[in-house]
């Protein structure tokens, strides 16, 4: 598969995909019930979920602690660790 023309074909979907998730406030808040790290962190979460959901991947939201994007029906399996919270913006 040539990756760079994937991305390249689909670039301006990566882009705005990339936008709507840092648009989303997502430094940890006030727990509230079903979102341990608060609204925003929970919301975050969800996006990310969609967004793989809308390319055909299956999700798993694990009560708002954490989510996978899974393809495929093999037993062997690659994992890609990655987050969506930020910590505050701050000097430095």
């Amino acid at each position: 598969m040539d990756y760079e023309k994937v991305i390249e074909d689909d670039f301006d979907s990566l882009i705005s995909d990339i936008m709507q998730l840092v648009n989303i406030n997502s430094v940890q808040s006030k727990p509230l019930p079903g979102k341990p790290f608060g609204q925003g962190p929970a919301d975050a979460l969800e996006a990310a979920l969609k967004m793989g959901s809308d390319l055909g991947f299956q999700t798993m939201n694990f009560d708002n602690y954490a989510g996978h994007i899974d393809f495929g029906q093999s037993d062997d399996m690659v994992g890609i660790l990655g987050h969506v919270d930020v910590v505050p913006a701050g000097k430095g």
